[in-house]
């Protein structure tokens, strides 16, 4: 008979429990993504707020905002995963150049790997901003919208069809290299290409408004998407490999230095072609929302200051250092949450009727009006 007192008991061989950190790094990552996803909704409801889109208002016969149906909350909702995936893909292969050496790491894989997923999520949410965009312009819901007659009469249905199509599809097309490329040449290829296929999306709206203007929108949307989404692929990708941080960081402010510059100059010229007069950034919605979006970008001109001051000399420095990389990680988590809410801010400001919008409409009508009214002819003396 065998005993079961732990006094004759044979010592077991103990079981080597399977290391954990990696899986801790994982609900890190995801912690921080929902966050920051959090923190994206919750400044484009506030915007949105603040721009009077939560409630349909009309100025001098300007129908304004308005949540109160699916297309309300799905058009900026896609817009904003629309703006974030593109962002990312961009990002994603801007930090696969940035990388050092020739050949393909495995975090130039993982970056390819992501840039793939949210080039899929980019096409998804292209297509679904073209049906709540065509809602919205013919004030339909969109259980009620003719689909078949999207690709056959599209001047009739939705003018702008064509463009999100091409974008969709591009968009796609993107997703596919990106999970079959693994070399530079294939890098130097999809970048161009996803930054060509960003600028027809973002040159929507208040773009429209004057040459001036389009260029500004599209240079100042280009700059934030090189900036924003190689941070975050850094801070992604990279935070975890001390050697490759230390070399791609330093190259990285570089052309965040430049990007936040030409984000800056560019965001000056457009919020003054929409305002029109100092006067107009206090006293109209437009640019209490547009202050709210100034105001995050001080903010990270001054976490770009300390990361060229003090981040970026640590890391040069001693590139196996803990704690500069854990500032690093830190500052940048910051950045990126605060670069998400100026996004989700730029998604409603697109919802917002600007000063200038405003104007120009008021104007049309008053063209349009004068063009009808028939014409008096004056009283012959005689």
């Amino acid at each position: 008979m065998t005993s079961t007192s732990p006094r004759y008991s044979v010592p077991q061989p103990a079981i080597a429990l399977p290391s954990t950190p990696r899986k801790r790094a994982r609900r890190r990552v995801m912690a921080f993504v929902a966050a920051t996803a959090l923190t994206g909704v919750a400044a484009l409801v506030l915007a949105m707020w603040l721009g009077g889109n939560l409630t349909q208002s009309n100025i001098l016969g300007l129908a304004i905002g308005g949540t109160g149906s699916v297309t309300g909350w799905g058009l900026p909702a896609t817009k904003l995963v629309m703006d974030l995936s593109s962002v990312g893909v961009i990002g994603m292969l801007l930090a696969c150049l940035l990388l050092p050496g020739r050949e393909p790491s495995d975090t130039t894989r993982r970056c390819l790997r992501t840039a793939s997923v949210l080039a899929l999520a980019w096409g998804i949410s292209n297509a679904a901003l073209l049906v709540f965009s065509w809602s919205d312009v013919v004030a339909r819901p969109v259980t009620d919208l003719p689909y078949s007659q999207l690709f056959t009469d599209t001047a009739r249905t939705f003018p702008d069809a064509a463009g999100f199509i091409t974008s969709t599809a591009l968009a796609l097309v993107i997703a596919g290299g990106l999970a079959v490329t693994e070399t530079r040449r294939g890098v130097w290829l999809l970048l161009p290409l996803s930054i060509y296929n960003l600028v027809p999306m973002a040159l929507q709206g208040h773009a429209s408004h004057g040459t001036l203007l389009k260029y500004s929108i599209g240079l100042h949307v280009i700059a934030m998407s090189l900036w924003v989404g190689g941070l975050a692929a850094l801070l992604m990708h990279v935070r975890s490999e001390p050697a490759q941080l230390a070399v791609t960081v330093p190259r990285f402010s570089i052309i965040a230095l430049a990007c936040y510059s030409a984000v800056a100059a560019t965001g000056i010229i457009a919020a003054w072609q929409l305002l029109g007069s100092v006067s107009a950034i206090w006293g109209s919605q437009y640019g209490v929302v547009l202050m709210l979006k100034a105001a995050a970008l001080v903010a990270l001109g001054t976490f770009g200051w300390w990361h060229r001051r003090h981040t970026v000399h640590h890391l040069r420095a001693d590139e196996s250092g803990a704690r500069a990389r854990r500032a690093f990680v830190r500052l940048a988590a910051a950045e990126v949450a605060i670069m998400v809410a100026a996004v989700a801010i730029a998604v409603a400001l697109s919802r917002s009727a600007s000063p200038d919008t405003i104007l120009l409409h008021t104007n049309r009508k008053t063209s349009a009006a004068a063009a009808v009214q028939p014409a008096v002819q004056p009283a012959v003396r005689r």
